[in-house]
């Protein structure tokens, strides 16, 4: 009998993939599996790895790019099950919770609804026909899927059809419908992403999480015993959660007049914050740079060094020079690049 894999260690269930991770570090030049078929893992759950940046990519593309590449096996054996409506992925900011996760993208197999294909199997181009704008198809040759945050999704917003330069409509009843994607990823903020098992109904549509009921140990976690429906649901979005967070960042820049503090004001404990920890973030930095912290009477506060010659991005724990949490006020920051160019900026800490 398999392990629930909730009554697991924390970090005991994602051994599996994480094996996988070690066998995608082998294979990093390609950023393959490793081998041409994958294991998955017991079902429900998936093996995934996410990481800054695009595979084997350089510019735009690497791993400043603020850009996230998710990659998975796929479970041929649990594609053949008759509620199998495709793949959910979905992400979180900040905090490792599944309550609030925004839903990203769903992959579904081509022709598992006859609407949304023509008789030779190829997508439906009719706007009328795929109005679902965040699910995308997969052919069946691939083994692993992939999913780049941010892609292309987005929503169908109605818009002013004409705005003036400063964005304001300037012909009021005439709307256009267009593709609005969602926010992407941010600097500075720790990403959770999980993929779950989509189900399909009666008309063959993806439409919710499939529900696959914890019976394991005689029903011992069901409200009603012998009652699958009383069941938790083994297929939630905690069951292939992250366990560390991925994080985005810019480039650097050569142009330190751009350098800004992340949040300005502090306030005490912000959104991105890890428990026991706080921080400002110093963005649009030089690849190789001195950064000086002073109180606003000139004392030195802190000296920071970035060698990073990727990221244009620093933190900042917010403690001096002996390991001290610094106290609310204004501060001033000083910036030298490594050529000599200076940028100075002030910034405020509200404990």
């Amino acid at each position: 009998m398999r392990q629930d894999p909730r009554n697991a260690p924390p970090r005991a269930r994602g051994l599996a993939w994480r094996a996988l991770c070690a066998a995608l570090t082998l294979g990093a030049l390609g950023w393959g599996f490793g081998s041409a078929h994958a294991q998955p893992a017991p079902f429900p759950e998936i093996s995934f790895r996410a990481f800054a940046g695009l595979p084997s990519s350089t510019g735009q593309d690497s791993t400043v790019s603020r850009k996230v590449t998710i990659r998975w096996a796929r479970d041929r054996a649990a594609e053949q099950r008759s509620d199998f409506g495709g793949y959910r992925i979905y992400r979180q900011a900040s905090a490792r919770d599944t309550t609030n996760m925004e839903l990203l993208r769903r992959f579904a197999v081509h022709g598992r609804a006859f609407s949304d294909t023509l008789a030779n199997g190829q997508p439906n181009p009719s706007i009328y026909a795929r109005r679902d704008t965040l699910r995308w198809w997969f052919p069946d040759s691939q083994d692993t899927l992939q999913f780049v945050d941010p892609d292309s999704s987005g929503n169908l917003v109605k818009v002013c059809r004409r705005v003036d330069a400063s964005g304001r409509c300037i012909s009021v009843g005439d709307s256009v419908f267009a593709i609005v994607p969602p926010p992407g990823p941010h600097d500075g903020f720790a990403l959770y992403y999980t993929i779950t098992y989509g189900s399909v109904d009666q008309t063959l549509r993806e439409t919710a999480d499939m529900f696959v009921p914890d019976t394991l140990d005689a029903y011992a976690r069901c409200a009603v015993p012998g009652d699958p429906s009383s069941c938790p649901n083994l297929n939630g979005k905690l069951t292939n959660l992250m366990d560390a967070p991925v994080y985005v960042t810019g480039p650097a820049t050569t142009n330190v007049e751009t350098v800004v503090v992340i949040p300005n004001p502090y306030r005490g404990q912000e959104r991105w914050d890890q428990p026991g920890q706080h921080r400002v973030q110093f963005q649009h930095l030089p690849p190789k740079a001195t950064i000086k912290v002073f109180t606003i009477a000139g004392d030195l506060v802190r000296e920071l060094e970035k060698t990073d010659p990727l990221s244009g991005n620093l933190d900042w724990d917010l403690k001096n020079g002996n390991a001290e949490d610094v106290a609310s006020g204004i501060y001033l920051f000083h910036v030298l690049s490594s050529q000599g160019f200076e940028a100075k900026g002030h910034f405020v800490i509200i404990r």
